[in-house]
Parts: structure tokens; C-alpha cells; sequence
């Protein structure tokens, strides 16, 4: 008769965080299909919730140390799983030939001239209001996950990203 040991997702998780490559594989493989299914219901495409559900895994076996147990493993990783796909969204995955436009020297200074007037201001910001704008506009997050990454309701989040944006658009109007 065999004897296969069983461990709990706790023990897995102390003998991953004591160094146990092993054991923080077996945790976080025991995830896989559900992260899939999770993403793959949010995404609506296979391919892309794959690709999004591996590369979270990947981002969770490096940070496990970091995983506090405020949550449950796998809301920790779903966490992760929607960040990553907020931050490359299925419609970024364009060709090179989908990306060129056709503009003139004049149209690409000015457009250029305006991103380093705004970054310019985006440093003259408080600094939550200035991360909060970032997450929204470069990160895509949700206010909810801002509002998660600063520590604050989604509610103070969505007001930070507001008055950044206020201030922005006072500095580039001259009012």
C-alpha cells in the first residue's frame, strides 16, 4: 500500500515561504485551471487568459514571501491575475502594422509637446493624487484597486484622480 503525503495549502505555503521551491509549486499549481477559468470568464478569450493566469502564477511564486494571508490564496491570486490584465488589456496585443499612423512632423511635435506639458504637471502633484492618476490612466485600474494599492476607498481614489485631473487641466489652460 502507498502512502502519498497530502499537505494543506498552510503548510505548502510555510514551506514555500522557508525556501521550498517545491512546495510553493504544488500551491500555486493546485491553482492553475480555476485562475484559468476565473480570467478565461472575465476575458472572454482562452489564449489571452492563459497567457494572463500563467504570468500572474509566475509573478505569485516570486512574491509569495509577500503574501500576508489578509485574504485567501486564491482571491490573492485573482488579485494579481485582474492587475495583469488591466495592465496589457487584450486590445494592446496589435500588430506593428496596426500601430503605425500616418501623421506629419508638425502633428507629432505638438501631441509630443502636450505629453511633456502634462507629465510636467503630473510632478507638481500631491503624491497620492499623482500616483492615483497614473494607476488610472497608464494602469487602467479599476478605482477599487487604486484605491486598494494607496490604502484609501475607492471613493478617495476616484476623488484623487479628479482633482489631479482639475489641476492638470488649470495648469495647460493658464487659469
Amino acid at each position: 500500500m502507498l502512502l502519498v503525503s497530502v499537505k494543506s495549502d498552510e503548510e505548502l505555503l510555510v514551506a514555500a515561504k522557508a525556501g521550498d521551491s517545491e512546495a510553493g509549486s504544488l500551491l500555486l499549481g493546485k491553482y492553475r485551471q480555476r485562475l484559468v477559468r476565473f480570467m478565461r470568464s472575465r476575458l472572454g478569450n482562452s489564449a489571452v487568459a492563459e497567457d494572463v493566469a500563467q504570468d500572474a502564477l509566475l509573478d505569485a511564486f516570486r512574491g509569495l514571501q509577500g503574501f500576508r494571508g489578509d485574504c485567501s490564496l486564491y482571491t490573492w491570486l485573482c488579485t494579481i491575475a485582474i492587475r495583469k490584465a488591466y495592465r496589457q488589456p487584450p486590445n494592446s496585443l496589435k500588430t506593428e502594422s496596426e500601430m503605425v499612423t500616418h501623421t506629419n512632423p508638425e502633428t507629432l511635435l505638438g501631441a509630443k509637446q502636450e505629453v511633456w506639458q502634462v507629465l510636467d504637471n503630473m510632478k507638481q502633484l500631491p503624491h497620492k493624487q499623482q500616483a492615483a492618476l497614473y494607476y488610472k490612466v497608464y494602469e487602467n485600474m479599476s478605482y477599487a484597486d487604486i484605491g486598494y494599492t494607496l490604502n484609501c476607498s475607492p471613493m478617495y481614489a476616484k476623488k484623487l484622480v479628479h482633482y489631479a485631473k482639475k489641476k492638470i487641466r488649470k495648469e495647460i489652460n493658464g487659469q
